[in-house]
């Protein structure tokens, strides 16, 4: 662990004695007295005396600290310990930031490791699961010391914490695992203990050869593009590990993704997907697209004028330009007013619809025409149509029909483009 002498920083701080041997630790070892954060959730009766201790200790031992108080309403129906996690990091995120602090330390040990090895065992995780604390923005200086290691290097520095009650009641599963295990552990192996530690080391190296690994695939193999994420396809489809590699890769965008579906759109036909909790994976024609979720927009808008446009979920402007000053290209649409008239009708285009495609003969097919473009199949069904009457005039971001251009006798023209 590479920490550097003197540096500024902070220390999650909760009064018991973890977060109170870590920062004489800190101040022994590193010269670095940290910035105390507490956090009171105001879920216990002693959370206000447990707040007024932590004030104590800093005063007494010269640390800067702030207090952030909680509100239990506020956590609408999420687990109170997923809550409560994602709160002080979150804090503790934003006061390193505000105090320009180098490291985010926390007092994690060894016994901690253990015991989300074991919970998280019974759960069915993988290898960064079984490993737990994987959230390299932490320092967790502690993880190697167990709990009695702790408590005597309190006792030898004569240095007083508080003890949280909340550790010994069986209404976590982290305290059924703390308080009930061991001592069945004991009776089947004495040495359990160490014979964890062990397992618990070459499980966080072979997790470190797998990110290394991992961050190799991406150089190669992933780019990204506007909010999208692009995986070529190459050789590593081929290989028997490939969907572990894709499902693995894709645990670090979306934890929702799970194993077999990746299974299925990597062995699937174009077109093929399935959704994480907030990202889609998509097979397309080279490459795996993964996008974020779009919900359908069904509203049909009736658009009168451009002051209408205002209505739309999207950015629609149509610039009039004098057609002397007009350059004719691919990445340019224009369109003729007197041939498109408002009012409008804009919806996403739907099976069966036809236009007569600029630059086409005859009438197509959207879908068909889509389908020309190779436009992925997740993007294919968020495009929207322009009417005029019962007509479409326009696909918008991809051609206007050809009754539409720009003709002979016309003055001026819109200049018609889109932000999606």
């Amino acid at each position: 662990m590479n920490i550097v002498p003197g540096s500024k920083a902070i220390l999650g701080f909760s009064g018991g004695v973890d977060s109170v041997v870590l920062s004489h630790w800190l101040l022994q070892r590193y010269n670095i007295r940290p910035f105390l954060l507490h956090v009171n959730y105001g879920l216990r009766e002693e959370a206000q005396e447990d707040e007024k201790w932590c004030l104590w200790f800093a005063e007494e031992h010269r640390f800067e600290i702030e207090v952030l108080h909680a509100d239990p309403a506020k956590r609408k129906g999420k687990n109170i310990q997923n809550w409560a996690r994602e709160l002080r990091y979150q804090w503790f995120a934003e006061r390193a930031e505000a105090l320009g602090a180098e490291y985010i330390f926390t007092a994690h040990h060894l016994d901690d490791r253990q015991e989300t090895f074991f919970m998280n065992a019974l759960r069915g995780a993988g290898l960064t699961g079984l490993t737990g604390m994987s959230n390299t923005k932490l320092l967790r200086p502690l993880a190697q010391m167990s709990k009695a290691e702790i408590i005597d290097f309190a006792q030898q520095n004569e240095l007083s914490w508080r003890e949280d009650a909340s550790n010994h009641t069986l209404k976590y599963t982290r305290n059924k695992v703390r308080n009930l295990l061991p001592a069945v552990f004991d009776e089947v192996e004495p040495r359990w203990r160490g014979g964890i530690k062990k397992t618990l080391d070459n499980l966080v190296r072979d997790r470190e050869l797998l990110e290394g690994l991992l961050d190799t695939f991406v150089t190669q193999h992933v780019s990204f593009e506007d909010n999208e994420i692009h995986i070529a396809f190459a050789k590593w489809t081929e290989e028997p590990y490939a969907q572990t590699l894709l499902y693995r890769y894709l645990l670090r965008v979306d934890l929702g993704f799970a194993y077999e579906e990746c299974g299925h759109v990597l062995n699937g036909p174009s077109g093929q997907l399935t959704p994480g909790r907030s990202m889609i994976l998509v097979k397309d024609r080279d490459r795996f697209i993964v996008a974020p979720k779009k919900e359908l927009d069904t509203n049909i808008y009736n658009i009168q004028g451009p002051e209408d446009f205002a209505k739309l979920p999207f950015e629609l402007t149509l610039t009039p330009t004098p057609v002397k000053d007009i350059v004719f290209d691919e990445n340019h649409e224009w369109i003729s007013p007197p041939a498109a008239p408002f009012p409008w009708t804009i919806r996403l285009w739907k099976p069966g619809d036809t236009f007569l495609p600029l630059g086409m003969n005859g009438k197509k097919k959207v879908a068909d025409f889509l389908n020309d473009l190779r436009v992925p199949r997740h993007r294919k069904k968020h495009i929207y149509v322009a009417l005029n009457g019962d007509e479409i005039f326009w696909v918008l971001g991809y051609r206007i029909a050809a009754h539409v251009k720009v003709a002979e006798g016309d003055d001026m023209a819109y200049l018609a483009t889109c932000k999606f």
